[in-house]
């Protein structure tokens, strides 16, 4: 028996693609590239996001035609889309064969501390063999005003920090060199610097990269561990979603500009090599053009290495869609057009910097005359690339140190030192 697997959304959604995989293999099926090979079909969905809900329809629906073919006798919709569309999903795409809504790949046990119960290896990857996204938590407690994730995946609940280090020894095992760390928040993990030390322990791991940090719950000991521990790179992604006072209180956000002045201050004291991420959100109801200058005010100061800009979703059921003020689509795309042209000048400037600069890079994909990377402070598939020129026998995924020679906006070029 042949399954052909579909993951969208997220890479913590592709972290519950890999169990459902696993589950699948476990119960005697092989996987392939082609749809019309296969048994089964499976698509995990995401529906964060009015657009993502559209693009797992579409999906599903491409996928169906080889169901109605004759290639497969079974098409299953898992994920966030019948989670959170239960009752629509059967009149939306009625040639699926099952709906199982978020994946069953956490247990919860019914403790005090609203731990989770996960299995102690992965026997699948859908990452390439040197990296490896590993899922701390699920769920979130923070309740901002425009997220469907409580609805959708519930109140946050945490790994044992037996189960996840278990994981990550097993994934070094196989040849994981990069372990990134997801959840909806991962800072909400209790005592994750402790968590962190123990990763930089085993034998294997070179670089470890924390995803989805909310600026209200990275500590000073988190800063320090990271400053520290060589394994760890020195990257962060950093979602503020706004700058603006009053917007940041209607999100719920839970701090204010100061304090996010005060933390990157902080962060590049401290870490003075570091590389943020942040997202932004535009257009959000009530934003009026002095909202948005102050939001431009503070990425022109603080200069973000990286950046990423959306426009506000109205999506059903949450408290933000019921909010006065909403915005029209043309300005959210003008202040996202606006924003990001800004972005580009930033993003340009930084990578000049590196010019002259060696840097530690992991190797992806060979190409004409040498490889494409990595760089340590980029994260794979939503940052930039470095294109290494090599007559060197490489591979990919190995870490080698590169001389940068020249600058795009986002990538960088050189070569092998």
């Amino acid at each position: 028996m042949r399954a052909y697997v579909v993951s969208l959304g997220c890479p913590k959604n592709l972290t519950d693609t890999e169990r459902l995989m696993a589950q699948l293999a476990s119960a005697g099926y092989t996987f392939t590239n082609d749809p019309k090979k296969a048994d089964l079909i499976l698509v995990n969905t995401c529906a964060f996001l009015a657009a993502a809900k559209e693009e797992s329809l579409q999906t599903v629906r491409q996928l169906a035609k080889f169901k109605r073919r004759g290639h497969c006798r079974m098409l299953i919709v898992a994920g966030c889309l019948p989670q959170r569309y239960r009752d629509e999903c059967p009149k939306l795409l009625p040639d699926v064969d099952a709906f199982i809504g978020t994946p069953g790949v956490f247990e919860e046990d019914k403790t005090p501390n609203s731990q989770l119960r996960t299995p102690n290896s992965r026997t699948i990857k859908a990452t390439p063999p040197w990296f490896a996204y590993v899922k701390i938590s699920e769920g979130c407690n923070n309740r901002c005003s425009y997220c469907v994730i409580p609805e959708i995946r519930g109140r946050l609940r945490h790994r044992s920090p037996a189960a996840i280090i278990s994981e990550v020894k097993f994934l070094a095992k196989v040849g994981v060199k990069e372990i990134i760390y997801v959840a909806q928040d991962t800072t909400a993990y209790p005592n994750f610097p402790h968590l962190l030390r123990q990763t930089a322990k085993i034998p294997g791991i070179q670089w470890i990269r924390i995803m989805y940090a909310h600026p209200a719950h990275v500590t000073d000991e988190l800063i320090k561990i990271m400053a520290s521990e060589k394994k760890i790179v020195k990257y962060l992604d950093l979602p503020i979603q706004h700058a603006s006072d009053k917007i940041l209180k209607l999100m719920k956000r839970r701090y204010q500009r100061q304090d996010l002045e005060n933390l990157i201050t902080k962060l590049r004291r401290i870490i003075p090599e570091i590389v943020l991420r942040t997202s932004v959100i535009v257009g959000f109801p009530g934003e009026n053009e002095t909202d948005f200058a102050e939001l431009i005010a503070f990425i022109r100061q603080v200069k973000f290495e990286r950046l990423g800009v959306f426009t506000y979703s109205r999506e059903p059921g949450t408290p933000a869609s019921k909010m006065r003020g909403q915005v029209g689509n043309r300005i959210k795309l003008e202040r996202q057009r606006k924003l990001m042209r800004l972005q580009a000048g930033i993003a340009r400037d930084f990578s000049r910097k590196m010019i002259g600069q060696i840097i530690a890079t992991i190797l992806e994909r060979s190409v004409k005359g040498g490889f494409v990377g990595r760089a340590s402070f980029d994260a794979p598939e939503i940052d930039g690339q470095v294109f290494v020129r090599t007559n060197q026998r490489l591979k990919p995924g190995e870490i080698v140190n590169v001389s940068i020679t020249r600058a795009g906006t986002h990538n960088l070029y050189g070569f092998y030192t």
